[in-house]
C-alpha cells in the first residue's frame, strides 16, 4: 500500500492489479487499462507525481494520471520481477529485483548493480536512502548493503545484524537505521554497531 501526495491510497494486489481509494470509493486499474501485470509488489510516487508499480514478471508500469508506460528487460531493466522502488534525492529511481540485483534509472537509461559490483545479494527486497545520502539495500540471505555512490559495504550476522534476510528498512529521527528480518527479529544500527531485538526483549515475533 502507498499514500500519494494527493492523499489517495494505492493498493497492489496479487492478481487484481492496483486499487486507488480516494476516501469514498475504489478505482481499479488492471492490464485492461495498460498496467503491465495484475500482480503488483511495489508502489512509489516520484517527485513529478508519476506513480510507479513493480510487478511480478512484467517489469514496471509508470502512471502519469492518464496512461501507463511500461518498462521491462526490453528497455534495459535487468529483471521483470520488481520487489521494491525508491527515489533518491538526485531524482534517480532505484528498483530492487528478484534475482538480478538493483537498477538505477536516471530518466533515460538503466544501470544494473549486482554481486559483481559488490552488492550483497542479487535478490533485493527493500531500499532506503539515509540522511547522509547513502543508499541501503535489504537482501535475501545476503544481509544489507550500503552504497555511498562509489562502493558497496555489506553487513551480515557476522557484523551483528539480526538476520541476513532483510525485508524492510527505516531511518528514525535520530538517524538510526532499523532493519526488519525474516526470522531474526529487528536490528538498530547507530552507524557503529547493531542492537538486536527479538522475542527475548519482548518483540512479538
Amino acid at each position: 500500500s502507498y499514500k500519494d501526495k494527493n492523499g489517495y491510497l494505492w493498493f497492489g494486489t496479487n492478481g487484481g492489479g492496483v486499487s486507488k481509494y480516494d476516501g469514498r470509493s475504489f478505482t481499479n486499474y488492471t492490464t485492461a487499462q495498460g498496467l503491465a501485470n495484475n500482480i503488483v509488489w511495489s508502489i512509489m510516487e516520484d517527485k513529478n507525481g508519476n506513480l510507479w508499480f513493480g510487478t511480478d514478471g512484467s517489469g514496471l508500469s509508470k502512471y502519469d494520471g492518464k496512461r501507463f508506460t511500461n518498462y521491462s528487460t526490453v528497455q534495459g531493466l535487468s529483471n521483470n520481477v520488481v520487489r521494491c522502488i525508491m527515489e533518491d534525492r538526485k531524482g534517480n529511481l532505484w528498483f530492487g529485483t528478484e534475482g538480478s540485483g538493483v537498477n538505477k534509472y536516471d530518466g533515460k537509461d538503466f544501470t544494473n548493480y549486482t554481486t559483481t559490483q559488490g552488492l550483497a545479494s542479487n535478490i533485493v527486497r527493500s531500499i532506503i536512502e539515509d540522511s547522509a545520502g547513502n543508499i541501503w539495500f535489504g537482501t535475501y540471505q545476503g544481509g544489507v548493503s550500503k552504497y555511498d555512490g562509489n562502493t558497496f559495504t555489506n553487513y551480515t550476522t557476522d557484523q551483528g545484524l539480526a538476520g541476513n534476510d532483510v525485508r524492510c528498512i527505516i531511518e528514525d529521527k535520530k538517524d538510526n537505521l532499523w532493519f526488519g528480518t525474516n526470522g531474526g527479529g529487528i536490528s538498530k544500527y547507530d552507524g557503529k554497531s547493531f542492537t538486536n531485538y527479538t522475542t527475548a526483549q519482548g518483540f512479538a515475533n
